[in-house]
């Protein structure tokens, strides 16, 4: 009988390139759990569009396909928007995720749990897998808030910790495109010099997930690319391979910008021994940005 993998949030940034890849490397079955249409054809592939804040809809999404895998790709990821709009944060962030780890329970399904290096307070990154968490922002609590309940569970899991994600998707908002975005017009670009994290290409996430689901590793994985940059370098290495104009970054503090909410400026993950366990090698950001920017001009 071929192996069901669920995935709650198949329409985000990780989902659409998280479903090519399954289908390539698995033979399961892809139950693709979203709130509108994913323009995805496949024999193998089973639509549910469900709210997923519905508990009852939730429950019986999944209790009709029994999966023997659940990936959690939903989140309230806009750090901004969690300070200001606390209850939904509370509510996909957390609730969501109790949910999930009783319906997990419920068909002895392997949960694996997207989280984010936001957990930390950015003193002395990049962090390793077992540093404490200090969260300083609301989107940082929620998300410690749903891997302590996750953690805690006993069933079988991995959270998979990442950072500044980027993709080929225009349409949904990272800092690549937003730069990409601001050279259209030739505006500025204001970066900060003291924001570090390392950059993450998502197809590399997408790996990481695919292997975890294929090897059953649990515990906690951090994902990341090998170069540990600014937001500043992050901005200026976009401008050098897409070959925009290098004037328009402008080098800020983090506290210029007058973010509604605090950042941890030294955020980033430390992935060696994710690395080593899955054995994967993260590409830099020369190199994701490349990968991007050859998939975008090939469309």
């Amino acid at each position: 009988m071929s192996k069901t993998i669920t995935i709650i949030g198949a329409g985000s940034t990780t989902g659409l390139a998280l479903v090519p890849i399954l289908l390539q490397e698995t033979s399961a079955t892809l139950h693709l759990v979203t709130r509108s249409k994913v323009h995805i054809e496949h024999s193998r592939i089973v639509a549910s569009h469900v709210n997923v804040t519905s508990q009852s809809e939730l429950k019986s999404t999944i209790l009709g396909q029994l999966p023997s895998v659940i990936v959690n790709l939903v989140a309230t990821s806009s750090v901004d928007a969690c300070e200001a709009d606390k209850e939904t944060a509370q509510v996909l962030n957390v609730t969501l995720v109790k949910d999930l780890v009783r319906l997990a329970r419920a068909t002895d399904a392997h949960l694996v749990h997207l989280s984010t290096d936001y957990i930390f307070n950015g003193e002395r990154g990049p962090y390793a897998e077992n540093d404490t968490p200090a969260p300083i922002n609301y989107y940082g609590k929620t998300k410690l808030s749903g891997e302590n309940a996750v953690i805690t569970s006993g069933i079988s899991n991995t959270i998979i910790r990442t950072n500044v994600v980027y993709s080929p998707f225009p349409s949904r908002p990272d800092f690549v495109h937003s730069v990409l975005k601001s050279a259209e017009t030739n505006s500025p670009v204001r970066a900060a010099t003291d924001l570090f994290g390392n950059p993450t290409y998502v197809d590399d996430l997408a790996e990481a997930i695919v292997r975890v689901i294929e090897t059953a590793a649990q515990g906690i994985y951090h994902v990341g690319g090998s170069d540990y940059v600014s937001r500043y370098q992050f901005a200026l290495k976009i401008a050098e391979v897409f070959k925009l104009d290098a004037s328009l970054i402008h080098a800020v503090q983090a506290a210029d910008l007058q973010l509604p909410a605090k950042r941890p400026l030294r955020a980033g993950l430390s992935t060696s021994t994710t690395e080593a366990v899955l054995g994967l090698r993260f590409r830099g950001i020369e190199s994701g940005l490349i990968c991007l920017r050859n998939t975008l001009f090939s469309k």
